[in-house]
């Protein structure tokens, strides 16, 4: 494995390298995470991880928009994510979103566009300005799930985008290898480069990420999302084992937990609004876990704690396992 700096990128099945360690923006209020976004950037970070559904991306536009005008960085320098929403799969529909996510971030074209979930939902606007617009319901409560949008309606309209020059890479999130084989049935043009799942050390995800990365799916490479995985106690980074390695390596749990998950070949995007956090989860190219202690953190995937799951609150079974 060669060394891995703040600088190294992963190169993509279509060409494009892509950062292997990114800024999370899931969660992050719209009134921190413009500060979070330029913290980062002025810290290192080159790769933004957004989304329509997250409701800030106005904000993280406005901080893209000072650092570029400061000089921090140039545009070419960054790479930013973002994914298109379940109500919007419609091929009716994906270009007026994906217009929306560039107009918000305040740029002429997106380094990557993910399929955010292999799932589609009633088309409610392409604002996502409520819950109600997020997941329309029935009058009876349940969800107004569209049953059947074709993947290649959506995808076709994404690589559109890509020969426009508007994309520069298009992938998935959350697919598992049924939804990826459903869509490669479809004849579609282009490969997706990537498929953003959820994996951490008491959620590892090792089948998926090893299929996802064979032949049969012409090398699709891990985004990683939730890399630490739960919070509060039941979280890895309170893990007596991830505690002990931090110690021997004179790091935090979380910068061991962020070293594990580059070691495995992942790209990762943590995600903080605060200040010292968003520095430290990139300070781990300094050590080197040995095998033993990877080991060690592997073995606790045997616990398969979800972080994310949206059978809860969508009543949809969406994962495999």
């Amino acid at each position: 494995m060669s060394k891995l700096n703040i600088n190294s990128r992963i190169t993509l099945n279509d060409g494009t390298q892509m950062p292997i360690i990114g800024l999370g923006t899931w969660r992050s209020e719209p009134q921190k995470v413009k500060e979070a976004v330029i913290v980062a950037i002025e810290s290192g970070y080159r790769h933004i991880d957004c989304a329509a559904l997250y409701g800030n991306e106005k904000e993280i536009g406005e901080a893209l928009e000072e650092v570029i005008k400061r000089g921090v960085v140039k545009r070419e320098e960054l790479w930013i994510t973002s994914k298109i929403w379940n109500t919007h799969k419609r091929a009716a529909n994906v270009r007026a979103a994906f217009e929306k996510t560039l107009s918000d971030l305040k740029l002429e074209y997106l380094d990557q566009y993910l399929i955010h979930w292999p799932i589609a939902f009633e088309f409610a606007g392409i604002e996502l300005k409520d819950y109600a617009c997020i997941v329309p319901r029935e009058e009876s409560g349940k969800i107004a799930k569209v049953d059947f949008v074709p993947f290649k309606e959506t995808w076709g309209e994404l690589e559109k985008l890509v020969e426009e020059g508007k994309i520069k890479s298009i992938g998935i999130s959350n697919f598992s290898v049924t939804d990826t084989c459903n869509l490669y049935a479809e004849n579609i043009k282009i490969k997706p480069a990537v498929n953003q799942i959820e994996a951490h050390p008491y959620f590892t995800n090792t089948r998926l990420m090893q299929t996802m990365k064979s032949s049969q799916f012409k090398e699709i490479n891990t985004v990683a999302y939730c890399p630490l995985g739960r919070g509060g106690e039941n979280a890895p980074i309170s893990d007596p084992v991830v505690i002990e390695i931090a110690q021997k390596y004179s790091k935090s749990p979380a910068q061991v937990v962020i070293r594990w998950a580059l070691q495995r070949g992942s790209i990762i995007v943590p995600k903080s609004v605060t200040p010292e956090r968003i520095k430290e989860n990139i300070n781990v190219f300094d050590f080197e876990l040995n095998e033993e202690d990877m080991n060690k953190i592997s073995e606790l995937g045997k616990k398969r704690k979800r972080a994310v799951d949206p059978i809860g609150s969508w009543g949809i079974s969406v994962f495999e396992d």
